[in-house]
């Protein structure tokens, strides 16, 4: 039994003996990792000062301790709540190196709205195929600016089509992610095509809070071009310092009032033989209305024509019986 028992527990430490000797650490060093050209270290906690919604560069050296094949990184910054549909991560790779070869690479990691000022740490994970992977791990603090205001939402009323000589009503949410309350906020919505503008004020936003407009009013002309329509809104803050901008479309449609309709072009065609249709009927009938306006002038010409040489006539008579009794006497 004993013997059994040995057996069993030297198939097991030679098991263990293979699987570490097949699976040993990946031979590199990171050498340098920088954040925003602020060096990290794994020992202490690097304070930093990020802008929300923006690219930072992540730099980090390698060196190649001996020859590595399929080797991909990725840097990460783990335990932030909407890490599923927005991580702040990048990747690169596969690539290879020589032993004794140091290389530099550059990531782009972005840290959304919602991440809180807190602490965290940025990994970095080195692997290949085969070997165990390297990490880094870098803690990082997160701080918020002092302004930073964010347009969160833009409400239309009506939502999907808005008809031409209708009112428009629009609510804008504002969401303040800075450290300092932000007071008279100006809040501006302006629709180009249409030359249309309109202004409201919201009191005060406290920090990491969020406040939604009154509603804006806005009465759209009667008559436009059909489909959607870019829509500015500007919001102000920080005694006129700041501002953050935002588009959205509008889809409107002109009052049906507007609709010219289209004039009808009819064509003609008058058969000279044959039968005829309907429509040649009518076209001969066109035809022949036109014929006797002409006839009928050209009478009315002739007849003017015949008195005018009847009237000639008497004066040239008249003119001659005249000469004719004065030779007489």
């Amino acid at each position: 039994m004993k013997t059994r028992i040995s057996a069993i527990l030297c198939f097991c430490l030679i098991a263990i003996l293979a699987l570490a000797a097949t699976a040993s650490a990946l031979p590199i060093t990171l050498n340098e990792v920088e954040l925003d050209d602020v060096e990290l270290r794994q020992d202490q906690v690097t304070r930093l000062n990020v802008e929300k919604n923006k690219k930072y560069d992540v730099n980090v050296l390698i060196e190649a301790q001996e020859d590595i094949e399929d080797m991909e990184i990725k840097v990460f910054v783990s335990g932030f709540e909407y890490s599923l549909t927005e991580r702040a991560e990048d990747h690169k790779g596969p690539f290879s190196m020589e032993a004794g070869e140091i290389r530099k690479f550059t990531f782009d990691i972005e840290f959304s709205d919602e991440f809180d000022t807190d602490k965290y740490l940025l990994r970095v994970l080195a692997m290949d195929r085969n070997d165990v992977e390297t990490v880094g791990r870098y803690p990082i603090t997160l701080d918020v600016p002092r302004h930073s205001l964010k347009i969160e939402d833009v409400i239309f009323y009506p939502e999907t089509k808005v008809q031409g000589n209708q009112a428009l009503m629009t609510s804008i949410r504002i969401e303040n992610n800075g450290e300092k309350v932000q007071e008279d906020v100006k809040v501006r919505i302006y629709i180009p095509d249409f030359d249309l503008a309109a202004t409201t004020y919201i009191n005060e936003i406290e920090a990491f809070d969020e406040k939604e407009t009154e509603e804006i009013y806005l009465r759209m002309p009667k008559c436009g071009a059909d489909g959607l329509h870019p829509v500015e809104i500007t919001v102000t803050y920080g005694e006129g310092h700041y501002k953050v901008n935002e588009r959205v479309y509008l889809n409107f449609e002109q009052d049906a009032s507007c609709v010219v309709p289209e004039k009808e072009i009819v064509e003609l065609i008058i058969a000279e033989n044959g039968p005829t249709t309907e429509g040649e009927a009518q076209a001969q009938e066109v035809q022949t209305s036109n014929t006797a306006k002409i006839r009928k002038a050209l009478e009315i010409l002739l007849l003017v024509l015949v008195v005018l040489l009847v009237i000639i006539g008497l004066v040239i008579g008249f003119t001659r019986l005249g000469r004719n009794n004065q030779e007489e006497y």
